[in-house]
């Protein structure tokens, strides 16, 4: 990392804390032949954790918060700190390859406002991990498409920096893949899917926590999206909530075949898929019915 102009920089939020923050940091500052970037740390967990933090990477910028904010405002926090002219995004429960950087230093060319990658697992060995992965990243699974897309994964994707400006008032009112990327895609944007641009999911969760913040992810995703759709499309849904556990699992079943993606493990771990999807689906309900409630805010 050089000091001067930074290319890239990268936005972590953090609310779990350690271990994941840790080992994601420490991920990004092992990158190899990456061009100029700062990492910028938003925390909400205290000044004892900053403190930690500080001592084990003094070359990153940290953003100390008091209290407990929602991921989409921690990681705008970032974003307007953030001085190169590109942000690239992580979550804390990922690692990045160490050609990350330098794959989308490359990738993000002139055409392109923002671009993204797929997240593999991380030799899981235990079935409640392999559940989140299946679960969160079922439609990010390699191999991954190269070129133009309409999708990226909030879990590892670039932005223009402009781009993330120009929108800062929507940025606090969910999950970018439902509020951000829709309004980009609607004025002629486009998204590039780079195969190359690679994260690890991390894990591990137990699986009780984990089906809480499925709940609350689902909950806050659907009611972000809420005003988006027609009292028709919303009722739709509501009727048809007992077909979706079925729905998902069958789409998740044809993209884990069809990728030849770890289908051993997504065997064994379907008996904690299922559940894991019906909370899933409990939490999409209660988001189009009533709104996303406090369930943004709860998400880790």
């Amino acid at each position: 990392m050089h000091s001067n102009a930074p290319k890239i920089s990268v936005v972590i939020a953090s609310i779990v804390g350690p271990p994941f923050i840790d080992e994601c940091v420490a991920s990004v500052y092992a990158q190899k032949n990456a061009p100029e970037f700062e990492v910028i740390v938003v925390d909400c967990r205290g000044a004892e954790n900053v403190g930690r933090l500080r001592q084990k990477f003094p070359q990153a910028r940290f953003v100390e918060l008091t209290q407990r904010e929602t991921v989409p405002k921690l990681r705008r926090l970032g974003a307007e700190q953030a001085r190169g002219e590109i942000v690239a995004i992580i979550e804390e429960h990922c690692l990045a390859k160490d050609d990350w950087l330098a794959t989308i230093a490359s990738s993000l060319t002139a055409e392109y406002v923002a671009c993204g990658g797929p997240v593999f697992d991380n030799n899981f060995t235990r079935l409640r991990d392999w559940v989140t992965y299946f679960v969160e990243y079922n439609s990010s699974l390699p191999p991954w498409p190269d070129g133009a897309t309409t999708f990226l994964n909030g879990a590892n994707l670039a932005y223009r920096r402009e781009a993330l400006l120009e929108n800062l008032a929507l940025l606090d009112h969910g999950y970018w893949e439902a509020t951000l990327n829709p309004k980009l895609l609607g004025e002629g944007k486009k998204f590039r899917s780079v195969p190359t641009m690679t994260a690890y999911h991390r894990g591990p969760f137990d699986y009780f926590y984990y089906l809480r913040q499925r709940y609350l992810f689902s909950r806050a995703f659907s009611g972000a999206r809420r005003g988006s759709l027609s009292a028709g499309q919303r009722a739709a849904y509501l009727v048809a909530a007992p077909l979706v556990p079925f729905l998902l699992l069958a789409r998740m079943a044809a993209r884990v075949f069809g990728k030849k993606c770890r289908v051993g493990s997504f065997l064994a771990s379907t008996p904690l898929i299922f559940p894991a999807l019906c909370v899933y689906t409990v939490g999409e309900w209660m988001g189009y019915a009533f709104g996303p409630g406090r369930a943004l805010l709860e998400v880790e």
